[in-house]
């Protein structure tokens, strides 16, 4: 078994683009434990089973499984319900939890309402790492490599556990960094969850105006730029629900500096114009060579 991955067993709840991936790297890894997958898409289990990443080609699974890790990788507002039917199947004690979802202040609430050993070995996590498209069929092996997954301890986590996690992530290719769940959904409303607001907001715009003509005469750019207009309306629906307080604090801040843009063109103010092109530039380029350093 691989060193970092202290699991005999592991399975995988939502066998779509993240835990299919993760399913997926779990061969390229040699894990020589037992990788199972449920997921409300009959077809994916039996798909998974047929390229051999998992042992069971139904939601029929061992309940008896020691050393196991479970990771969720379903829509924010169905986690709840995804535990609950874990906890319906799973019999054995030695269960370690974990998640790969984007909003963990909704979910760490619906964690305290269940049962407290739950919480305790609940171990919350968030790789970075996507694309717009959704299923098993878009799941890939190298999706965590070199990629940061974000580690959200509490207040009933234990070390053991916590290195257990990131030993696990680390094992696929991912780097690690640690933030209270207030703190990710407070950033990463901002740095994810707007950047598919504004993606999502533009392509009405353009469709309301242009309808089929929007992509005719745009030169590849506007492809590129909205790409994560693409992504499963599920998933984001449930972030934006999950996160909204968030992410409406994050629209205001973007309505002001779109505001601020509007009123220099109105205004032809050519010198402002520069200067706010300027800054951020010189602010994206200074961060960018940081995060790149």
């Amino acid at each position: 078994m691989n060193t970092l991955i202290e699991f005999k067993n592991i399975l995988v709840v939502g066998v779509g683009l993240i835990g299919g991936s993760i399913i997926r790297s779990l061969k390229d890894t040699n894990f020589s434990g037992k990788v199972y997958g449920i997921d409300n898409n009959k077809e994916a289990i039996t798909l998974a089973h047929s390229h051999g990443f998992i042992e069971n080609k139904t939601e029929n699974i061992p309940s008896d499984l020691d050393g196991l890790l479970v990771i969720f990788s379903v829509p924010v507002l169905s986690i709840e319900d995804a535990i609950n039917k874990i906890e319906g199947i799973i019999e054995s004690e030695d269960v370690l939890y974990t998640d790969t979802l984007s909003v963990k202040s909704s979910i760490l609430s619906a964690l305290r309402n269940l049962d407290q050993n739950i919480l305790n070995r609940f171990v919350l996590s968030h790789p970075i790492a996507g694309s717009e498209k959704s299923g098993f069929e878009a799941s890939a092996s190298d999706l965590f490599k070199n990629r940061l997954t974000i580690i959200c301890p509490h207040e009933g986590n234990s070390k053991a556990d916590l290195n257990k996690i990131e030993g696990f992530w680390n094992s696929l290719g991912s780097y690690t960094k640690k933030l209270s769940a207030n703190d990710h959904d407070e950033l990463f409303a901002k740095t994810s969850h707007m950047p598919h607001v504004i993606s999502y907001a533009l392509m009405d715009s353009l469709f309301q105006d242009l309808n089929e003509k929007t992509f005719l005469y745009s030169g590849g750019s506007l492809e590129d730029y909205t790409r994560i207009a693409s992504s499963d309306p599920q998933m984001w629906k449930d972030i934006m629900v999950a996160n909204d307080k968030s992410i409406l604090s994050s629209i205001a801040s973007f309505k002001n500096s779109l505001d601020k843009l509007s009123k220099l063109i109105e205004d032809n103010n050519s010198d402002g114009l520069i200067d706010f092109f300027s800054f951020v530039k010189q602010a994206r380029d200074k961060s960018i060579s940081i995060e790149d350093n």
